[in-house]
């Protein structure tokens, strides 16, 4: 265990970005969002009664496959009871809220034991906004009930949908994740008295390494490797990574950044030597592709930089490389035919603090901009949804905060919310997964798994992803989908 606060260069590079609220997505709403594909909703077809607080009548407006019709809540707090004709198995729930009023939720089931009945909580998250997939491991009960802890106002459901979904077979899901050059060259990595240390459950779940500042562009467009490591050490430093993980498969990705050259410059000048140089570098260090780290291009940019991506996958395509590029959706104005051309993108879906000072909730850092990228014409596929594994003030602060520091871990997978500091914690972590299967998205993205807790501990978020893909995804082959 440690305390570490991530304020080196390499993280503010990765990690900052615009503080954006909710009007960024302004107009659009996503309570209108599909439901679970080819599962019955229990709470319609198997319902016996659902009863509020006040026994008002409207309450079946909540169950009654109607978006455009809501209950509204008695206060700022308020309940209801659903009970089904006979003993239901579920093990996903969505809500669709008119607004973005509630701000805690609970979910229980009611234990039906002689001498214990009581109301058991299987599940507690924070704010609904607009539509919610809550995720969580089979329960078998009657009756379920809705408990809205803590809103701004009085607050309007318009559909809770109850499901038992089955897990979808895939050809393959990825879990990527961003290592630091110096970690990797010095063995931190590998070392169990490391702060730094991955565990050997690590090569089970993460499937595609991107090593951060492998290289930079300088002006003459060569592919330059960072000041205190060699070229033996870079390469070693590859090896050490499929040394790791034996005959487990892996993808590595070379992290470029452009923070020692003028981009102008370049691609007006080297465009040529640019590909040239890139297919060069990822043969002799061994690399499977790049990964592109731009923070942030102008519009003028963008138009240069996706000409660029076209070319190189071209380049790269004989040599069997992927390109790979870190997004997000305040700045992007790639082409049309840049994004069809991209084999993926790892959207940095998080910095992204909502009207609540969360910086990647489940609203701003799964559903909006999964949904955006979507729109600009992304396959599923493409996608690689990111997860922080650190927090952030509400106020937007110059500081994250890792996971495991002792100071702030959270007290169980439920809670986000530390002294100030907002997680994506580890339930929070399973319903993004289990959103990202649900979607058909290529996988998930990790910033970074250095700041978790060891992987033995229940509330460790990589042991999260790993635990939502085996019982929601059935893999049919290797991640590479051979």
């Amino acid at each position: 265990m440690k305390k570490k606060m991530i304020i080196s260069a390499v993280a503010i590079i990765l990690c900052l970005a615009l503080i954006i609220g909710t009007t960024a997505f302004a107009g659009n709403g996503f309570s209108d969002l599909p439901s679970p594909a080819d599962f019955e909703n229990l709470a319609v077809t198997h319902l016996e009664s659902i009863e509020d607080t006040k026994g008002k009548a409207s309450i079946k407006k909540a169950v009654d496959s109607d978006t455009n019709t809501a209950w509204k809540s008695s206060g700022t707090t308020d309940s209801f009871v659903l009970t089904f004709k006979n003993e239901q198995t579920f093990n996903t729930i969505i809500l669709r809220e008119k607004g973005w009023n509630v701000k805690k939720f609970r979910l229980s089931y009611y234990m039906e034991t002689p001498g214990n009945e009581h109301w058991e909580r299987f599940y507690e998250q924070d704010a609904i906004n607009d539509y919610r997939y809550c995720a969580f491991d089979s329960v078998t009960a009657k009756q379920i009930k809705f408990e809205v802890l803590e809103s701004d106002g009085a607050f309007k459901i318009r559909e809770v949908e109850v499901y038992n979904t089955e897990k979808k077979e895939r050809d393959s899901f990825r879990v990527s994740d961003y290592v630091v050059t110096p970690q990797l060259a010095k063995g931190e990595l590998f070392d169990p008295e490391s702060s730094n240390y991955l565990p050997a459950e690590y090569c089970d779940v993460v499937n595609q390494i991107h090593v951060i500042a492998a290289a930079k562009w300088n002006d003459n467009g060569e592919l330059i490797i960072p000041d205190g490591l060699t070229g033996d050490e870079l390469k070693s430093s590859v090896q050490k990574i499929r040394d790791f993980y034996g005959e487990k498969d892996v993808e590595i990705f070379a992290t470029v950044f452009f923070n020692a050259c003028n981009p102008d410059v370049v691609f007006a000048e080297h465009g040529d030597e640019v590909i040239k140089n890139t297919v060069d570098f990822l043969i002799e260090y061994g690399f499977d592709g790049v990964s592109y780290d731009w923070e942030y291009p102008n519009k003028q940019q963008w138009a240069v930089f996706s000409e660029h991506l076209v070319n190189l996958k071209n380049a790269l395509s004989k040599y069997d490389f992927k390109v790979s590029c870190a997004v997000s959706s305040w700045n992007f104005y790639m082409s049309d035919e840049a994004i069809e051309t991209l084999d993926q993108i790892e959207i940095m879906s998080y910095d992204l603090f909502d009207e609540n000072g969360h910086n990647s909730s489940f609203s701003s850092g799964a559903v909006q901009p999964v949904e955006y990228f979507l729109a600009k014409g992304f396959k599923p596929e493409q996608i690689n949804l990111g997860l922080p594994f650190y927090a952030r003030p509400y106020d937007g602060g110059g500081i994250w905060i890792n996971f495991d520091d002792p100071n702030y871990t959270p007290y169980d997978r439920f809670q986000n919310c530390v002294d100030g500091m907002w997680f994506s914690g580890t339930q929070m972590t399973m319903d993004k997964t289990a959103y990202a299967i649900e979607k058909n998205l290529g996988g998930m993205m990790i910033f970074t798994a250095t700041e978790d807790l060891p992987y033995d501990n229940d509330l460790s978020l990589l042991k999260s992803i790993q635990t939502t893909i085996d019982t929601r995804a059935e893999i049919k082959n290797d991640m590479k989908g051979e």
